[in-house]
Parts: C-alpha cells; structure tokens; sequence
C-alpha cells in the first residue's frame, strides 16, 4: 500500500532536504494543498548562507531568494507528490523548466533549489536539474525545494486595484512563456482551458443527478436549480460558438492557473507567482480570461472589474507578442465567465460529495459564496 505523503514526520521531511538538496532546514508548518503536500521549512541556524558553495549558483539564488533582505533565516517549500497520469516525472521536470523560464523573464517566481541526484527525461535527456524522485517506502515520490515568496494570497488582499494588477500579470505571463517549448505530450485534466464549457455541461449533469437522488442539502435549495441552468446554457453557447474558434487562435504555453490563490500581493504590488503545475499549451487568450475570472471576485461591478483586467492587460502588452489581435479580444469574456462557472460548479459537487468535516466541503461552501453570485451578477443581467 502506497504511503500518504501527508504522513511524513517533521523530522523525515528536514532529513530529505539535507540528503537530496543539501539544505539542513527546520519543519515550520504544512501548508494547503490538494494533490501535493506543501511544508514551509527555515534554514538552520548557523547553516552557510551559500550552501553548495560557487559549483551551485543556482541554489545560491534559490536561498537568496527565500530569505528576506538582513534578516535571515532564509525559508522554503518542499513541494511532493506521486506520479499521476496527469503528472508523470517528465511532465513535472517540464513544469519545473516553466516556471524556471518565467523566473528568468523577471516575474515574481521562485526559484527552486537544485536536486543532488535531479531527474532527467529519459526520452530527451533534458533536465531541470531541480525535480528529486525520492524513495518513499518503495514508491517514488516526486520532490523539488523552492524559495518562499513573500506576501499574501490575493483572495484576502484584493482590492480596487486587482483587476488592473492581475490584467498586467496576465500580459507578463504570455510574454515570458511565448517561446517556451511544449509539453512533453498531450495532457488533458478537468481544468483543461478548451474542454472547460463541456466540463461545466458535465458537472451541472452530476449535480442534477444528485438533486434528483436527494443528496444536496436542503440549505442549497432551489436557487441551485436555477444557477445550474444559467451556466449551462452559457457553457453550451462556449461549445457551439467558442471552442470551434479556438483551434485558429494563437497557441503557446500559459500557466493557466493565474488564480487569486496563486497571486501574491504585497504593498498593492504582486509580489509572487506560484502553482504552474496546470501550465500547458493552449490558446493564448486563455492566460488573460482565466486572471480576470479572479479580478471580477469580490468587486462591485464584476463586468466593469473584467473590463478592467482587459484593458490594463492590452495596455501592458502593447508592442509586443502577447497582445491579442481583435478575434481573441472579442472571445476574453465568454471564456472568462466559463471558467468561473467551471470553478462554481467544481467547488459546489466537492461541498455536496465531501463529508462535512472534509476540507472539500469547506472550501467548497467559500467558493460557493464567492462565484455564484458574480455568474447571477453578469450573466442573469
């Protein structure tokens, strides 16, 4: 039987960092996490600032990084979880190479320690040199070591000024990853930018059907009904009118995933990028509408927020590859509104399955509160 991650002890978490990145840490905290277990760890005290020495640059970065400019001790994260379909060894070096490249652009990336023995793609030879697989009572687990970065999650932090900061991101983003090369092959999960109206149509499929079973709490009560029936004319309108445009659309690698959890704000700046484990070749509009699905949470005027979004995303792209040519402009707000019927519906089936005790059913009933109120907002105007 496959041992859970969850179960590693403190001191086999600092004892994995020491003997597969060379960093001797101390165990702060687990952080959230869904597929992966996330630990916030510290430097020691007493251990060298440069651990590796000069033969290491790339770790050298990574602890200079994590620490706060004069007041060390630097912290990590240790980021592990097993091989999935959906994300095999080769496909998290690749993630890793990702969120490298966009680090070097300049973005608000961490920047990942060095794996003393790293993984290398068989199949290509390539190798992010930061992705350690790690023996786990016999089954490999796959582990990397990056910086902490600083600030707090934009879901807790927005304001006024968010959609305009997450529009601009979103541009940086494009730019930074427009020649980034594709994925090792294909791979399709449900949170799959093209696939997303036909993942809404299947997800309002499963909650009916479990209406019709009796299983939705009666507090969810009638409004569900006819919040699913919203969505799932919007979805089947993305289906017809959206998807078939898409093929013919510019393409390239997107982190895909610029969520208001994945957004760091500090001092009404962003201040860090995290998650890139959804980063995957798809239409390059995809980077902006799925940011500004955020943006439009939690303002008073969500259509005037996605606006907003758009503009400040055009004005930072201009003169550049990233920016959108009519034909994607005029697509951003169907996708959009998509993908946050995708979040509504995704998070509503977890709180109705989950039991209630389950962090699923909580988080689930948050984002409940806070999507499906934007979607009546827009798109019962």
């Amino acid at each position: 039987m496959t041992r859970p991650l969850h179960s590693l002890a403190p001191e086999e978490i600092v004892g994995l960092c020491a003997a597969e990145f060379g960093v001797d840490v101390v165990f702060e905290e687990s952080l959230p996490g869904l597929a992966a277990i996330n630990v916030l760890l510290r430097a020691e005290l007493g251990q060298p600032d440069r651990p590796g020495g000069s033969d290491h640059p790339e770790q050298t970065d990574a602890v200079e990084q994590a620490g706060d400019p004069g007041q060390p001790p630097a912290r990590f994260v240790l980021k592990a979880e097993y091989p999935s379909p959906t994300m095999t060894p080769a496909h998290f070096d690749w993630v890793c190479r990702t969120q490298e490249r966009a680090r070097a652009a300049g973005l608000p990336v961490a920047a990942q320690v060095p794996a003393r023995t790293p993984f290398t793609d068989p199949s290509t030879g390539e190798s992010s040199g930061a992705l350690a697989l790690v023996d786990v009572d016999g089954t490999p687990a796959m582990v990397r070591l990056h910086a902490f970065l600083p600030g707090q999650e934009a879901a807790a932090a927005r304001s006024g000024e968010y959609p305009g900061l997450a529009g601009a991101l979103a541009a940086r983003m494009t730019n930074a990853l427009a020649d980034a090369p594709a994925e090792p092959a294909p791979v399709v999960h449900p949170w799959s930018f093209v696939a997303t109206g036909a993942n809404v149509l299947s997800l309002c499929d499963r909650i009916n059907a479990l209406e019709a079973a009796g299983q939705v709490p009666q507090e969810f009560g009638t409004p569900l009904s006819a919040d699913l029936a919203l969505v799932r004319a919007h979805a089947q309108e993305f289906e017809q009118s959206v998807r078939p445009a898409l093929a013919g659309l510019p393409h390239q690698v997107v982190h895909q995933d610029l969520n208001d959890s994945n957004i760091l704000l500090s001092g009404g700046r962003v201040s860090g990028v995290i998650d890139f484990n959804d980063s995957a070749t798809a239409p390059r509009l995809a980077e902006l509408a799925i940011a500004a699905v955020s943006a439009m949470i939690g303002q008073s005027d969500p259509a005037a927020a996605l606006t907003a979004a758009h503009r400040a995303y055009q004005a930072e792209a201009a003169g550049t590859s990233a920016a959108l040519d009519p034909a994607e402009s005029a697509l951003v707000e169907h996708a959009a509104l998509t993908r946050l019927a995708l979040i509504a519906c995704t998070w509503t089936a977890r709180a109705i399955t989950a039991p209630p005790e389950h962090p699923h059913a909580r988080t689930g009933r948050a984002r409940m509160r806070s999507t499906w109120p934007v979607l009546r907002a827009v798109l019962g105007s």
